[in-house]
């Protein structure tokens, strides 16, 4: 067909366009099955992550569960009661107490330290007393704290500190349970308390890598309802970071999941989160709220985006067989927009995965070396140059569908890196019009148009003479990405 012969050449252009037609339709019919298949294949992913999600959550909740409960516990130890009931304390009763706080520590090793302190707040004994070089003994918890502990009515009561930066945790961020210790003898009377310290870092860090098990490409976080990191398996979002999320997501009542794609850091994801609901009591009736978001993010892809893709399929061409006297272009694809050469110029096209790459050095349009197919007329090797970087100044991105259409033009033989083929089709004089840039000196690409479906899509000609001077010339590759 880029012989531009008549005789049998109607006949063979009727039945490709048949073969063609079928083949759409062929392709529409595969397209259709292949996404139905992800939908179910993305549906079944979209309900693993919250299946996750809310996993974790529910980790979080019944840890700290039992947080609350050692608190309240503990703080009922006789010894303790009667050391900070008693009118003073020699460092006998002090050092009694301390070994009751070493002796639970080490078999709870889940806390940084356990602190009591008197009714005035001043820590009178700590477990791993050293914070910085100094001590924490003597150091008082704030006011706000000791007011809310001694304001604690039962046994049963307890208070949390937020989520925030303590001294007794070397400046990191944790969760701080605190008790009432009460005077053994009037239960009314709070005469202290006790602060156990938990280790949020490797604690959480622990729970949220066991929920994602081995799964690669996965990262999950919990967070507040502000999107405030407290926990993290991603390096690039620590604990204090802001996670930016829907809004939506981050006011999802008690309990509820909710699950979606999205584009996170680049990459095309299916995100899961889920909303703390409690444990029991826990965050349900005890008075205590602090609201946690898991989140989790199953990357699968990095976002490649082609301008102009989706436009393929509104690209064929309405071709009338009665009209001679036309002239063939060879049509292709690049970033979705038809560009055309003319027919007699174009020699083959073959496949981009048979370019052998090489180093681009100061020419980034020369791509490598391709070697001609062994019935062509001209064997041996050509060189193969990126005609998107040329026409948009951005390197292609070489996949299943690109093709290099191998172009002569005189004496010289050159290979076009294209996105993918369109076909041979035949255009009239009265279709070819000039660009309104085709007067420019700076060696513009495209000199012509050609309106093709009655005027309602735009094809874009490549000029072969100015091409071929641009890749002749080196000095003139400077300007290649001025050219459109």
């Amino acid at each position: 067909m880029t012989t531009g012969q008549r005789g049998e050449l109607m006949k063979l252009k009727t039945i490709l366009d048949q073969i063609g037609e079928t083949g759409a339709r062929s392709n529409e019919l595969f397209s259709k099955s292949i996404a139905d298949l992800y939908e179910t294949v993305l549906a079944s992913s979209l309900r693993d992550s919250e299946f996750v999600s809310h996993l974790l959550v529910d980790l979080l909740d019944r840890n700290l569960y039992e947080r609350s409960d050692d608190c309240r516990w503990w703080a009922l130890t006789p010894e303790l009661q009667a050391a900070l009931a008693a009118p003073e304390r020699d460092e006998e009763v002090v050092e009694r107490i301390t070994r009751i706080l070493e002796y639970i520590n080490r078999l709870y090793t889940v806390y940084t330290r356990l602190v009591v302190y008197d009714a005035s707040g001043c820590i009178v004994a700590s477990t791993h007393p050293k914070q910085n070089g100094s001590s924490v003994v003597g150091t008082s918890v704030d006011a706000l704290t000791l007011a809310q502990v001694r304001a604690l009515r039962t046994e049963q009561d307890y208070y949390v500190t937020p989520f925030a930066p303590s001294p007794l945790y070397g400046g990191a961020p944790t969760y701080i349970y605190h008790a009432a210790i009460r005077d053994p003898d009037d239960g009314a009377n709070v005469v202290g308390g006790i602060g156990i310290v938990f280790d949020a870092a490797p604690e959480f860090s622990a729970m949220l890598r066991g929920g994602l098990g081995n799964k690669t490409g996965m990262n999950a976080l919990f967070v507040d309802r502000r999107g405030c990191v407290i926990s993290s398996t991603d390096p690039t979002r620590p604990v204090g970071a802001t996670l930016e999320m829907d809004p939506a997501l981050l006011r999802l009542p008690n309990g509820s999941s909710a699950s979606r794609i999205v584009i996170h850091d680049g990459h095309y994801a299916i995100m899961g989160c889920t909303a703390s609901s409690g444990y029991r009591e826990f965050k349900v009736s005890d008075g205590y709220r602090e609201d946690v978001l898991a989140v989790v993010f199953d990357s699968f892809g990095a976002v490649r985006e082609r301008p102009g893709a989706g436009h393929r399929s509104k690209t064929v061409l309405k071709s009338d067989l009665t009209e001679r006297g036309g002239r063939e272009f060879a049509t292709f694809f690049i970033d979705g927009s038809l560009f055309a050469l003319p027919a007699e110029q174009v020699l083959e096209a073959l496949p981009a995965a048979k370019i052998s790459s090489m180093s681009r050095a100061d020419r980034k349009a020369r791509i490598g070396l391709l070697a001609l197919q062994s019935d062509a007329e001209n064997q041996g090797s050509v060189w193969v140059f990126d005609l998107g970087y040329l026409l948009r100044g951005m390197p292609s991105i070489i996949d299943k569908s690109s093709q290099v259409i191998i172009v002569r033009f005189g004496a010289q033989t050159i290979g076009l890196l294209v996105d993918g083929l369109h076909g041979v089709p035949e255009f009239n004089a009265a279709q070819i019009m000039p660009s309104p840039f085709a007067g420019r000196t700076d060696g513009a690409l495209v000199k012509n148009f050609i309106k093709a479906n009655g005027g309602q899509l735009l094809i874009q000609a490549v000029d072969v003479s100015s091409l071929f001077a641009l890749l002749m010339h080196p000095e003139g590759m400077a300007q290649a990405t001025a050219f459109s």
